[in-house]
């Protein structure tokens, strides 16, 4: 089981150094282990060695013992950064530099996993038995599982904390308008958690993002703006971004509008599942984004099948977008 896990690992980090390669910025193996203070070329040498072994063991017993060495020192130091990131957490969560119910980072997860997996690759000596197809099946049923757990373990991680910070603005992902223009109960929360943002100071314009019902003709940021205005924002502090038809369109616009009126930093504002790819999108928009989850009014009813549905957008959008 453990080496399924590790297979899974080694071709990420793969997927990601190949897609790095061919149009950056693409990594993201920074969401899971922080932003390490490394030199680029070293990490990117240090993740491919990691991927390798990874790769390796999972395959086949690892016989060269500088093979061995080399790859759980590898690993270890891939426990190392991992660990410092957690312990960054946790202080700024003691500092209450940031809030929400996961007390367990993602890179808690990863450290447990690298430290296992060195420990693995440094102890293994005697031969396997034989693939069988079993095995296999069984090796890579943990791998698509892993596959499977990675942004549902950021969904309850990163998705719910709240990193709020002073940025220039917040910019408010849409969700659906109904026929009578009524916002539905995911957009009024997310443009609800926009207006606290701007109240409180955090922000000094609210960019509204979202598309127009092809459906019903109504325009999403047109309806979130008024429920914004309707609440005391001025109107001159929204901003209308109304060819968010996907989160991609949603981060590449978002970041010429930034770089239009001057923008540096900037809040997601959408719900606690979809924040993980929101950030990842933004980041390879080249925009760094805080993210600060809508708190919900109430549970949405489709909540589980949007879960569901969002860890094959993450991947989606991980890989082609």
């Amino acid at each position: 089981m453990l080496r399924g896990v590790g297979l899974a690992i080694g071709l990420f980090a793969l997927l990601n150094l190949a897609g790095e390669a061919l149009r950056p910025p693409f990594d993201t193996t920074h969401t899971w282990l922080g932003d390490a203070d490394l030199p680029r070329p070293i990490f990117r040498a240090l993740e491919l060695a990691a991927a390798v072994t990874l790769v390796w063991h999972a395959a086949r017993p690892i016989r060269p013992a500088w093979a061995r060495v080399g790859g759980a020192i590898v690993l270890g130091i891939g426990a190392t950064l991992a660990a410092l990131d957690v312990a960054t957490f946790y202080g700024v969560l003691a500092r209450g530099v940031i809030r929400g119910p996961a007390f367990v980072p993602a890179s808690l997860v990863v450290l447990v996993c690298l430290a296992a997996l060195a420990v693995s690759v440094s102890r293994e000596r005697a031969d396997r038995p034989p693939w069988t197809r079993f095995r296999a099946v069984a090796c890579a049923a943990v791998a698509a599982s892993t596959f499977v757990a990675m942004p549902l373990l950021l969904m309850v991680t990163l998705g719910p904390t709240r990193y709020e910070r002073r940025a220039d603005c917040a910019i408010v992902l849409g969700a659906r308008v109904f026929d009578d223009g009524t916002p539905s109960l995911a957009l009024s929360d997310r443009v609800d958690e926009g207006i606290r943002l701007y109240q409180q100071g955090l922000v000094r314009a609210l960019v509204m993002s979202g598309a127009v019902d092809e459906h019903n003709g109504f325009s999403e940021p047109e309806v979130m703006r008024a429920r914004a205005v309707a609440a005391g924002v001025p109107e001159a502090a929204v901003i209308l971004d109304e060819e968010g038809v996907t989160s991609s369109w949603t981060a590449r616009n978002g970041a010429l509008l930034m770089r239009r009126h001057g923008f540096v930093r900037a809040i997601a504002v959408t719900h606690y599942y979809h924040e993980p790819r929101v950030k990842m999108l933004f980041e390879r928009a080249g925009v760094f984004v805080y993210t600060v989850p809508a708190r919900m009014s109430r549970r949405l009813l489709k909540e589980p099948w949007f879960i569901m549905r969002e860890v094959l957008a993450y991947w989606h959008s991980f890989l082609l977008q």
